[in-house]
Formats: structure tokens, sequence, C-alpha cells
């Protein structure tokens, strides 16, 4: 961003003004991103934390799902899935962190009760129903890892936003303002400077004209 003031006290005036938000700017700017990366930093343990929590849980779901398959048969399993009461009360939303709004997936509804579930009870066991809460909790747990990989990415592009723009001030525009500062207030004492010499001068000479005059 370039402005060019003109060396006048008015624009002096106007340009310290500029100034004075610049510099106001950057510091809000540096808060702010002092903010959103410490969220981004809470954000990323908490992704390790989840991530390491589905490495451990979906292995030993689908362990549980073959030993159901071993007792019950493929087919039986593949029919009670197929049965199963679709869980389609997932909403799309926004919410807003530190200021930055943040896309979320939300899923409110709890399991069916074994009967209501879709597949025949009596074909089945209770491990299919084990095993069905357990992709059912597992779930949530991966609605959360997404809603957090969201997240990150969302602070990841407002961090570098900031970014762009505490540098354009810090390294372009702040540093264009001091120079003209200094620039037209040494500009205005040389003004000020040759005004009292032009003075001194005047004065002189009409002390000159005085003195002529009274001598005459």
């Amino acid at each position: 961003m370039s402005l060019v003031f003109k060396p006048t006290r008015y624009e002096l005036i106007k340009l310290n003004r500029l100034l004075n938000i610049a510099l106001r700017s950057s510091r809000i700017l540096k808060q702010r991103y002092q903010l959103l990366n410490q969220e981004l930093l809470k954000n990323r343990d908490e992704l390790k934390s989840i991530g390491m929590k589905i490495n451990t849980e979906l292995p030993r779901i689908y362990r549980l799902l073959d030993q159901v398959e071993e007792e019950l048969g493929e087919d039986v399993v593949r029919r009670a899935a197929a049965a199963m009461v679709r869980l389609n009360d997932v909403e799309f939303t926004w919410e807003s962190v530190k200021g930055v709004l943040m896309p979320r997936i939300s899923y409110f509804k709890s399991l069916p009760r074994v009967e209501d579930r879709g597949y025949y009870p009596l074909e089945t066991s209770e491990s299919l129903d084990r095993v069905s809460e357990s992709m059912h909790a597992f779930l949530a747990t991966l609605i959360n890892y997404v809603n957090l990989v969201a997240s990150q990415k969302t602070l990841a592009r407002e961090l570098k936003k900031i970014e762009r723009r505490s540098k354009a001030l810090d390294h372009a525009l702040i540093p264009n303002l001091i120079l003209q500062k200094k620039r037209i207030a040494s500009k205005l004492e040389e003004i000020e400077r040759e005004e009292l010499a032009r003075k001194k001068r005047v004065k002189q000479l009409l002390e000159s004209k005085r003195m002529f005059s009274s001598s005459s």
C-alpha cells in the first residue's frame, strides 16, 4: 500500500492519525494471531488424542465383528446390517470460535433399542448388539475427529491471512508512513527556519528604513 502526503501540517495530522491506526491494528493482529495459534495448538493436541483413540477403537470393533461373523455367519451379519435402521440425524451448522466461523457436524440421535434396530433379534445375538452399540459410539468419535480436522484447516487459513496482513503493515505501510513523517517534519522545520529568517530580514529592513528616515 502506497500513500503520499504533502509537506503540510494538515497532511502531517492526517498521516499521524493513519500511523496510529496502523500501529494499533498491528498490535491487534499480533494478539489475535497469538490467540488463534493457541487454539490451533489445543486443537492439534485434541486431534492427536482422538486419532490415537480411533486407531485403538476401530481395530477392536473389527475384531468384535469378526467374532460375530464366526458366531452367526457372514450372511446373517450382512442381512442384519442391511436391515439396520438408518441413523440420518446429522446436522451441519457453523460455530464461532474466537471470532472465526467453524463448520460443525452434529449428531444427536441415540441408538434405538434392540427391538427397534431393524434386524430380527431371534436370528442374531447379544454379540451383534454390542458391535452395533460400539459402532454407534465410534461414529460420535469419528464426527468429533472430522470437526477437529475442519477446525484445524480453518484456523490455519485464518492465521495465514493474519500473517499476510501483519507483514503488509509491519514491512510496508508502517515503515512508509514513518519515513514520510520524518520527511514532512524535516520539511516543515526547514520552512519554519526559512520563515523565521525571512521575518528577521524584513525586521532588519524596516529598522534600517526607520533609522534612515530619522537621520534625514
